[in-house]
């Protein structure tokens, strides 16, 4: 239906996507789906029908209820050109620095010459640690690292047909929705303001407790300091639409030129620096993103004492133990029992 310029359903696409991953579909069906769907631009009942699938199908870490149910998560698609550091991974540090438990989920480099999981890597994180060990370090070091190939054992079938096709699918769009905890707060950065509503409804549909859904002007899936960044707040059943500069957060203009990154060792050395103190552009952007993400995890309501938490968090060290502690969980030989 949809290669006839027809849309699924969410149980259409549930349907679809959930015999894609349970396997074996010829290649040329699915290439011609997901190429169908790319260009036709996938509507938010495709993209929560394609997350209802990995989220079925996703191993989860065993946590205390209460402990999920306050965790966030903070990630990206990619894709956005602007070559910038780790900013999710670095923000994500600073906010459980600031007491707010962090289920970062994420993988390595697809559209970047490195993803997060390739920088916390390179910081010592044993990111394949086993469920129990995730879980261990979500309780003690109030973040953890869920390496989604481990995690969606089923992207596997479709992995190779990826990588072939070498352009964005719905899978980079459902992909950072379906955080295997389960998480029903997110800030979310899509590569371009015109995906802010596709992934804002479908984040609705899936029944979201809340969420800020950005992407900047100039096509960085993360708060900048300079230009807007449009945002879609997703709250309540109600989606709000809303713009922020870099003044909204008391920060300064900054200068593009200071937030690039590079492999991994290079973007490990600039969160090293960052966790240390270093001022500067990088930093203000960690900050912004960080109380965002403070503000959707309801530990503030103003986006000036989000940047004062997450300040507190850097310069107490409090965002570096919370990393340190990460790395010592995640190397343990056995966690929990």
């Amino acid at each position: 239906m949809v290669t006839h310029g027809g849309r699924l359903t969410r149980e259409g696409s549930r349907e679809a996507f959930g015999a894609i991953l349970d396997g074996p579909v010829p290649e040329p069906l699915v290439a011609g789906l997901l190429g169908a769907l790319a260009a036709l631009g996938e509507s938010p009942d495709e993209v929560a029908g394609v997350v209802d699938v990995l989220a079925a199908r996703a191993t989860r870490p065993q946590v205390e209820p209460e402990l999920a149910a306050s965790a966030i998560d903070v990630c990206g698609t990619g894709g956005d050109g602007l070559g910038t550091f780790n900013v999710s991974t670095a923000t994500a540090l600073v906010v459980a620095g600031a007491g707010v438990p962090v289920a970062k989920h994420g993988g390595r480099a697809v559209s970047s010459s490195c993803g997060s999981a390739d920088v916390l890597s390179e910081l010592g994180v044993n990111v394949e640690m086993s469920p129990e060990c995730a879980a261990e370090a979500l309780r003690r070091a109030g973040i953890t690292f869920l390496f989604a190939p481990a995690y969606h054992k089923a992207m596997r079938l479709v992995a190779p047909l990826r990588r072939e096709l070498g352009v964005r699918t719905v899978f980079n769009l459902a992909g950072p929705l379906a955080n295997p905890l389960g998480v029903s707060r997110q800030l979310v950065g899509v590569d371009r303001p015109a995906r802010i509503d596709v992934v804002a409804r479908a984040l609705r549909l899936r029944g979201t407790d809340r969420a800020w859904v950005l992407s900047n002007e100039r096509g960085g899936d993360e708060l900048l300091p300079f230009g807007e960044t449009r945002v879609a707040e997703v709250r309540g059943g109600e989606i709000r639409f809303f713009d922020l500069t870099p003044a909204d957060f008391g920060i300064p203009e900054g200068d593009p030129e200071y937030l690039g990154g590079g492999d991994a060792p290079r973007n490990a050395e600039i969160l090293r620096r960052l966790l240390d103190g270093e001022e500067g552009t990088a930093r203000d952007t960690v900050l912004m993103n960080a109380a965002a993400a403070l503000v959707v995890a309801g530990r503030v309501t103003d986006p000036r004492d989000g940047v004062r938490l997450a300040h507190a968090s850097i310069d107490s060290g409090s965002a570096r133990r919370a990393l340190l502690t990460l790395v010592a969980v995640s190397k343990a030989g056995r966690c929990g029992g």
